[in-house]
């Protein structure tokens, strides 16, 4: 099974203690459901919906290219792999 890096920032760093995590999984959603079994319920309750889905201001990154939230849990990943889950930005 492939091996891809997960990095996360802000309050899921803060929750999870570590701001990058090598992950096993052939897809996405694979990384997404090895991150949030460190530390079950929070994590899942903090980036998923009830759907399962990753919440919507949430921003995921595969090697850089953008993903599309509804979508992503089926993206094929690669050894090597780096996902990067960016939390809800605001500003003015």
């Amino acid at each position: 099974m492939p091996k891809a890096a997960v990095s996360v920032y802000t309050t899921l760093r803060s929750r999870l203690g570590f701001s990058r995590r090598e992950l096993e999984g052939s897809t996405v959603g694979d990384l997404i459901d090895a991150l949030c079994a460190l530390k079950e319920p929070e994590i899942r309750k903090i980036l998923l919906d009830e759907a399962g889905k990753v919440r919507g201001h949430f921003v995921l990154t595969l090697n850089s290219e953008m993903l599309d939230n509804a979508a992503a849990r089926g993206v094929k990943i690669s050894d090597g792999d780096i996902l990067h889950i960016f939390p809800p930005v605001s500003g003015g």
